[in-house]
């Protein structure tokens, strides 16, 4: 997340999908690659925008950066998480992105957890089903479900250990699309 997007109308959209997704408490994890621009009251609107409270956002003081990335996942046992990159999921050491690897070491520390991952639109027609499709073939993510509500420009990943819960996420979403439900929502194959 870097603060030259904050208050877009995309946050609009992931606080939608957080509330309505979201059905126990969600912490916020906004990847920031600009710590040092961050003020407080750039936190405050960050969460005011995505529905939450302060408290749910989980703000570092380091940066998010090769050398900081263990810390920065560290003693988030208890809690679903919005993980908010600058661009989303790949399988590179850049800090734009969450890793496959990571993901899978978050959902290790609660069976029951959920994650929703942010992803911006690839240049490839079928960027989307291509980042879940590599979720599926990491080693520590065999047996997780997940889907992707593809708005177009970005998506959201939903992922869990706990297939009851992303069923009821997956029901929810589906409710509040209505028709349009299918052309939007999206599996690994």
């Amino acid at each position: 997340m870097k603060l030259a997007h904050l208050g877009d109308a995309l946050d609009h959209w992931k606080g939608s999908l957080i509330e309505l997704i979201g059905e126990r408490r969600v912490r916020a994890v906004p990847m920031l690659t600009d710590r040092d621009d961050w003020t407080e009251q750039h936190v405050e609107a960050y969460a005011r925008l995505l529905r939450l409270h302060p408290r749910d956002v989980l703000k570092k003081d380091a940066l998010f950066s090769s050398a900081t990335r263990d810390a920065y996942f560290h003693d988030l046992r208890e809690y679903d998480l919005f993980l908010d990159p600058d661009t989303g999921i790949a399988d590179d050491r850049k800090n734009e992105h969450i890793r496959p690897s990571e993901i899978a070491r978050l959902l290790s520390e609660s069976a029951s957890r959920m994650l929703l991952i942010y992803q911006h639109a690839s240049r490839k027609k079928d960027g989307f089903r291509e980042r879940l499709n590599l979720l599926r073939s990491t080693e520590g993510l065999k047996g997780c479900e997940m889907f992707a509500y593809d708005s177009g420009s970005v998506a959201m990943v939903v992922i869990s250990r706990d297939s009851t819960r992303l069923q009821q996420a997956l029901a929810r979403l589906k409710c509040w699309l209505g028709p349009t439900a299918s052309a939007r929502i999206l599996k690994p194959e």
